[in-house]
């Protein structure tokens, strides 16, 4: 007979293994687990400030989160985290670790996880300016890369052999998918609306489409993906970049239905200004260093409660103007564009008179960039549109050929996504020089006080004078310390005291603007659009990227003096809500469908 201490020994191993069965069973249904741990960056010690404090976060098989946050920097950083560009202390233990799910079926869990981040902008070689009116006329070979073959490299031209002359017709790789991967491909391709712009160049898409084709080729990357995390693919503050009215549905009907088949799972990142699909369960909402996670209804609904009180404080303290209107700055009269029998923009009528404020809508391929381009003199056929009886470009009471680009760039402030995605990240380019390349609407600091040089090069000292004022107001309303008091006012709790210390507005002018948070580069493309108080200011997705408080700060300085009644400005979005003045405020609309325009 078997002593107990026998029998233990003989039961262990039946038992460890029933325990690690009944262990991998339950992993399976946990796809993300941090039981309670602060989150650092690596390198800094445990004593540091974390970037996450106290996070607790589960997520399970069958539920369908969101991360939603205030700004692109905390959403990311949790992305980061599910990255492992983040520490996690004390990490989750095994077995498991972070993502029990896939702990039995990958040796690296991240081979399974596939990110699409829309916040991050195209890279040049050497942080130079590149130049993205290429889109509109003349390409090099490499942009003439189609959507198909962007997805499937193996479909691009052979290299011709040194033998081989002209007369050889280049032969294509086949697509290397299966007779199922295929079917998949082509009902995606159908739901996304994609099908006719397959073999279009990447670059003569709009901004919205190659969205959804980079959504598209993260679901069919190989090895297929068992959990795809997408930051912001639907952010309605990414204006035209974004998804317009009509192609969200489609877009989240599609999500939802991989989300259901796990094929693959989907966890999004909003902003707290989205609307949350209807079918999202759960959100994880960060603010500041907190980050309070649960069901949708609950978390939400506290959020909202919040929000509603700082809007009635702000209201009480932003003062709307009075729009008065002048001169015209912008007359279209039967403008087209077109190439070859593909009309983009047919006999367009719109006239925009100082003191007045736009809001230009129209859907993905309405014709919207390529409009801006006409004004900004990017597009080649700006200067095409000839003066005649029946039709004429003319920009500030001159034909638009008549005006030297130079002379034209540094009289309209412009930020795009365009600008925003060329615009140079040199390391020795401080915020000061970028904010100062906006008197003369150039992309190189020029000037003894790196506030331009004037277009003719015949700047005073006064003038300089005038321009580094100028330069210190921005800063004063729409840098740092604007947003950090404004983060005290919208939630003073999620600071902690190191975090409540702004940063200087002159350290933050000295500071390289590439190290910048993407917020942070916009506002201060913001900033080098509004300095030099052009006549006309176009502003295309002019909150992308940028947290609550930079948002806030900078509606209400629009609304309150940041532009005067000698301009004219333009707001670009799918969305009346963006826009940051109002019918009442004597907002005009100007709608393009399918190239023509009307004002409604």
């Amino acid at each position: 007979m078997l002593t107990y201490s026998q029998q233990v020994a003989h039961l262990k191993p039946n038992w460890i293994y029933a325990t690690r069965r009944c262990l991998s069973q339950s992993n399976k249904n946990v796809l993300i687990n941090v039981p309670k741990a602060n989150v650092y960056r690596f390198g800094d010690v445990n004593s540091s400030t974390p970037v996450f404090r106290g996070l607790e976060w589960l997520v399970q098989e069958g539920e369908s989160w969101a991360i939603v946050g205030s700004g692109s920097g905390e959403k990311s950083a949790l992305f980061k985290m599910l990255l492992g560009h983040l520490r996690i202390s004390p990490h989750p233990p095994p077995p498991g670790g972070l993502f029990p799910f896939l702990s039995e079926t990958q040796s690296d869990p991240l081979q399974s996880i596939s990110v699409v981040s829309f916040g991050n902008r195209r890279r040049t070689s050497g942080g130079a300016f590149y130049d993205y009116s290429a889109r509109y006329g003349a390409v090099q070979e490499e942009d003439r890369i189609t959507l198909r073959q962007n997805m499937f490299p193996e479909t691009l031209p052979r290299e011709k052999m040194p033998y081989e002359d002209d007369s050889m017709v280049e032969e294509e790789r086949p697509i290397l998918l299966s007779e199922k991967e295929r079917r998949v491909f082509d009902e995606l391709v159908g739901k996304m609306g994609l099908e006719s712009f397959l073999d279009l160049p990447m670059i003569a898409l709009s901004n919205g489409q190659t969205r959804r084709a980079r959504i598209l080729k993260a679901i069919m990357t190989k090895p297929k993906p068992e959990l795809l995390l997408l930051d912001e693919p639907l952010n309605q503050y990414f204006c035209l970049a974004g998804l317009d009215v009509n192609a969200r549905p489609k877009l989240l009907d599609v999500l939802h239905s991989l989300h259901r088949a796990r094929s693959p799972r989907v966890i999004m990142g909003l902003r707290t200004q989205d609307n949350i699909p209807d079918w999202i369960t759960h959100v994880a909402l960060v603010k500041g260093n907190r980050i309070t996670a649960g069901d949708k209804t609950r978390v939400m609904q506290a959020e909202l409660e919040r929000s509603q009180k700082q809007d009635l404080v702000n209201s009480q303290r932003s003062v709307s103007q009075t729009m008065k209107t002048g001169d015209i700055v912008v007359d279209l009269q039967n403008v087209r564009v077109q190439y070859q029998e593909r009309k983009v923009l047919n006999n367009l009528n719109w006239q925009i008179r100082q003191g007045e404020r736009w809001h230009l809508q129209g859907e993905n391929g309405s014709g919207k960039t390529t409009l801006l381009s006409l004004l900004t003199g990017d597009h080649p056929q700006s200067y095409t549109q000839l003066a005649s009886t029946s039709s004429h470009l003319h920009l500030f009471g001159k034909p638009r050929s008549r005006i030297p680009t130079p002379q034209l760039q540094s009289m309209i402030g412009v930020l795009s996504p365009e600008i925003f995605d060329a615009f140079p990240r040199r390391l020795n380019m401080s915020v000061w020089d970028v904010i100062g390349t906006g008197f003369d609407g150039g992309y190189v600091p020029k000037g003894k006080r790196g506030v331009g040089t004037g277009v003719m090069d015949t700047l005073t000292e006064e003038d300089i004078d005038f321009r580094v004022r100028r330069v210190e107001e921005v800063l004063e309303h729409l840098g740092p310390e604007a947003w950090a008091r404004e983060r005290r006012e919208i939630d003073p709790e999620s600071l902690d005291s190191d975090a409540q210390k702004p940063l200087q507005n002159k350290a933050f002018a000295a500071k390289p603007f590439v190290d910048l948070s993407i917020g942070g580069q916009r506002m201060v493309l913001l900033m080098r659009a509004l300095v030099g108080r052009a006549k006309l200011v176009l502003l295309d997705e002019v909150w992308s990227g940028m947290d609550e408080s930079m948002v806030r700060v900078a509606r209400r300085y629009l609304r309150s003096g940041g532009v005067g009644d000698e301009q004219a400005v333009v707001v670009i979005t799918h969305w009346e809500e963006e826009v940051p003045w109002t019918v009442e405020d004597g907002l005009k609309r100007f709608k393009l469908d399918k190239g023509e325009g009307r004002v409604f």
